[in-house]
Order: C-alpha cells, then structure tokens, then sequence
C-alpha cells in the first residue's frame, strides 16, 4: 500500500513537471482584480481556482452581469488568445451562501455552503458545519489547490448572514473585556480575541475568493498571538506542500474542540468563556487541521487556544497520539500557539467521528 501511494503521488508529480512548459499563468496583478475565472467542460461551469492553466484549457471571466462571452484559452506558447488583460470586472459577481445537507454534520447542526450560482449550478468554494442556537463554529471543510502566484489578504468587512445582529459588538475589544470582567471578577488583559478563519482566505489565491471567507459562520475567537503565531504558521506550510509541487490539491478540515477555561479571580473555579450572552460563541479550547491527499497521505495538527502552554489536565484530555510532523513543520519552534501532530486515524476515531471518510 505503501509503494502504490508513492506511485501515485510520483506520477502526478511526473505528469506536471513533464507538462510545465505547456502551461498558462494567471499573472499576479490579474490575481487582486474583482475578477473571477471560470472553467467549463462540456458546457458545465466551475471556479477556476489556481492561477495555473493547462496548455489547451480555456477559462471565462464572471463579473457582475454574469459569464462574460470571451474565451480566454492557454496555448502552447505559453499565452493566453486573447489576453487576459482586455476584459476585466467592474464590480464583482456576489457569492451565495446556501444551507446543503451534509451527513458529516451532526444533527442539529446545519452545513452552510459558500459558493457562486451561475447558470442554474452552484458552485462550491467551502462549507462550514455550523451551531446557530449557540452561534458556533463546528468544522469547515475546503481545498487548496497547486499554485505560483496569490494575492495579498484584503481587508474586507465580515459578513453575518442574517444569522445574527451580536457578532461584531461580541468581537469587539471593550465588550469582551466587560463580558470577562462580569464573569470572572477581574480584567483579563490578555483576551484580545481574533476573528479566527477556519477556511483562511490564504486558501484561494484571487482577491474576490479571498473576500467570501470573511463570514462569522466561518470564524472561531482565537486569541490574538495563537491566531497570528503557530495558526498562521499551519496555515503557511499547508499551502507551501502544493507550492512546492508536492501535491497537487488538498483536502482540509478545520475545526474546533471544547470550550476554553479561565480561572475566577475570586472562587478560583474554572469559568467557561462565551463572547455573547454566557452561551453563544464560544472560546474554542483547541483548534485542529486535518489535511489529506488522494494518496493516502494525512496529517492532523492540534493548536490550544491560548498564550500559555495547557495544563497536565489539559493536555490528558486532548485525546491525541502525539506523532512526529511532517518534516517541513516544527511546532513550537516560533510563534504562540501550543501544537501537537497526531496520529490521523485515532485523533478522527476519537474526537470527530463523524468527519470519518471525509477528511
């Protein structure tokens, strides 16, 4: 089994360097436009997610007023005909968010889907499984594709979704601060809380991809240093194994486990922390990235939710067999954010059963 896995990912690394020089790229100015590219096969159309096009594909171009009628194809110069510069979007095409049943969902969650109807289809970028009786995230699952180029993070507004009007008053700094001084007796200066991505918009490689992960369905409170440090180190060499022409796409499933405890300054119990009303959104105790290949290859990392190390008691119940990491990741080494490699298959087993066969 082993042999056959490394055949497989030898061959498709084969097949890629073999066709390097018969491929098209979406140059990187073209990547922080309002444009958005398309791919069609036999008259069906999908999101054109890398910056990379095989010698004889064509791609279209949605904008606002929908698929625009040019077809921009890569030839073997390496070009497109015509260039991918005369067309360009004025305003963007609005993605769509859609509630799809998911069996990886435990009931009574709901799965959103995040994507883009065109042409009667729904095409899907992510899909996040989602408590909205307690306003919290459960996973989200997504891929990210090989790549050259991206563009740079926007700084765009996040988006409830109608699901609720306390999002951003909860995520708010003097709010979260009154919320922990209410409930455990004192200020906790260092609760500054992020609106932590589970599908990061580092996933997609075009601005207006990037933009539709800035939604409060797919956003945990992380501490401000774990989401900024160790997280965003994960999230760095995920994308560097496609990079690197390792792997071609990977699958990805992040989500979050428990609910995070401070001590209060007086009883010395430990308080269960929730940004808004005592019940809803929740501080996540641990943060976990499960990412696979069609090969056969995963790994699973578990990140701890807070600028101190965890306890004894912590650490016993995380439920994981610690594993060596991949040799291009080093936990701990840099940045904040306590993380630990497990062994796949019993972290899945034991903690989300129902993401079995799906991550």
């Amino acid at each position: 089994m082993y042999d056959l896995k490394c055949l497989l990912v030898g061959l498709s690394l084969i097949l890629f360097l073999g066709n390097v020089s018969a491929l098209c790229i979406v140059h990187k100015n073209l990547l922080a436009t309002k444009n958005i590219y398309l791919t069609n096969n036999n008259g069906i159309f999908d999101i054109q997610h890398s910056d990379i096009v095989a010698n004889g594909q064509s791609i279209y171009l949605l904008c606002n007023g929908g698929v625009e009628p040019t077809k921009f194809q890569c030839q073997s110069d390496n070009n497109f005909d015509p260039p991918l510069n005369t067309v360009m979007c004025s305003a963007p095409f609005e993605p769509s968010v859609v509630n799809v049943p998911d069996t990886s969902c435990p009931s009574p969650f709901l799965t959103y889907a995040v994507g883009y109807h065109v042409s009667g289809r729904f095409m899907e970028l992510y899909r996040n499984c989602f408590d909205a009786q307690h306003l919290a995230l459960q996973h989200s699952i997504y891929k990210v594709y090989r790549h050259e180029n991206t563009a740079p993070r926007p700084n765009s507004p996040w988006n409830s979704d109608g699901i609720s009007g306390g999002f951003d008053s909860a995520y708010e700094g003097k709010a979260t601060q009154a919320c922990l001084q209410t409930n455990l007796g004192a200020k906790q200066p260092q609760c500054r809380f992020d609106r932590g991505h589970m599908t990061p918009a580092s996933a997609f490689m075009f601005t207006e991809l990037k933009r539709t992960t800035f939604r409060y369905l797919n956003a945990i409170p992380q501490y401000a240093g774990v989401n900024r440090g160790y997280w965003r180190t994960i999230e760095g060499w995920v994308n560097s194994l496609v990079m690197g022409r390792n792997y071609d796409v990977l699958k990805v499933c992040t989500g979050a486990l428990g609910v995070h405890r401070l001590k209060h300054k007086n009883s010395n119990k430990f308080i269960s922390i929730f940004l808004l009303d005592n019940d809803k959104i929740p501080v996540p105790e641990w943060m976990y990235k499960i990412v696979s290949h069609l090969s056969g290859d995963k790994w699973v990392i578990l990140t701890y939710n807070d600028f101190n190390e965890p306890s004894q008691q912590a650490l016993d119940q995380m439920l994981c067999q610690p594993v060596n990491c991949h040799p291009n990741l080093h936990p701990n080494k840099r940045g904040v954010g306590y993380t630990v490699c497990c062994e796949p298959y019993d972290f899945i087993t034991r903690n989300v059963p129902h993401l079995t066969g799906v991550c």
